[in-house]
């Protein structure tokens, strides 16, 4: 049933007509701008991964190689270096900076049980969001590809390859990061000095870790530290990765399953000196400076 006359209809007709011809007036002529410049909620933006931003980024200081450690790069399978095969001239110095949330080295090798391992170059521990104390490849000859890895990730694997050198390129790095006492890796154990044991299952957290947990040493000893566990660990003085001084007095480095190494005391003064595993580091104990 039609509630209305037929002239009333025919002005409704007319009128709808009228506005959508108006309307199309407007919108016709402007359609092209607006398909050029559409709402912001409708744009697409692509970015490109984090990686391919790094590679066009330019290096840091000329004479100066920069490998990225990836945010991941500890989950096995996930990429880990950025350039995983590096070009490196053989006047560069390489630095690496660890741009992942967890502790990550670069060790010349391709592996722990790599007996060459560590003797080309060593990073030792790099925190997240650090990077390495500069690498100065030495021995190398052009064209030879060095293997290395992460000793607290083993799975990460990548490589350089040196080439010519550069024109005009520095022989110097970025900024030196504070040394953590010279300690260096050593084959056996100490001949008598006080030692610091790295007790096995130091790993699990509750268990015993160093032996003794408090140490009694002389200024100017060496402490011999031996890792008698089946994984990585370090001795790093400071309370903990957060602790503004942490490395400052001494730190081992990376001393793998049945490995020690050494650190000096020639430089820390008299009393109580904490330290931590930079890898587990709820594993701490204390050194007392007489």
């Amino acid at each position: 049933m039609i509630l209305t006359s037929p002239r009333r209809l025919g002005k409704g007709i007319a009128i709808l007509v009228v506005t959508i011809a108006i309307g199309a007036a407007i919108l016709i002529p402007s359609f092209n701008a607006m398909a050029k410049n559409p709402p912001p909620v409708t744009q697409i933006r692509t970015e490109k991964p984090a990686a391919q931003q790094q590679q066009q980024q330019a290096p840091a200081q000329a004479g100066t190689t920069t490998v990225a450690i990836l945010q991941g790069a500890s989950v096995q399978g996930s990429p880990d270096y950025d350039p995983d095969a590096a070009q490196v001239p053989s006047s560069n110095k390489i630095v690496w900076d660890n741009q992942d949330t967890v502790p990550h080295t670069a060790t010349s090798g391709t592996g722990p049980s790599d007996p060459t391992s560590g003797k080309l170059f060593d990073t030792s521990i790099i925190s997240p969001g650090e990077k390495s104390t500069p690498v100065e490849l030495k021995g190398v000859s052009q064209g030879q590809t060095i293997q290395y890895h992460c000793t607290v990730h083993p799975y990460m694997t990548s490589q350089l390859t040196v080439t010519a050198a550069g024109q005009g390129a520095s022989t110097g790095g970025g900024n030196n990061q504070t040394a953590g006492g010279g300690a260096a890796p050593a084959g056996g154990g100490g001949g008598g000095g006080p030692t610091i044991n790295i007790v096995e299952g130091a790993a699990v957290q509750g268990n015993p870790d160093f032996d003794p947990d408090e140490l009694t040493a002389k200024k100017g000893d060496q402490v011999t530290v031996v890792n008698h566990d089946t994984v990585p660990h370090t001795v790093t003085s400071g309370t903990g990765s957060s602790d503004p001084n942490s490395a400052k007095l001494f730190d081992t480095s990376i001393i793998n399953g049945g490995e020690s190494a050494t650190i000096s005391l020639a430089q820390v003064d008299p009393g109580e000196h904490d330290f931590y595993c930079m890898i587990h580091p709820y594993m701490t104990g204390k050194i007392k400076v007489g």
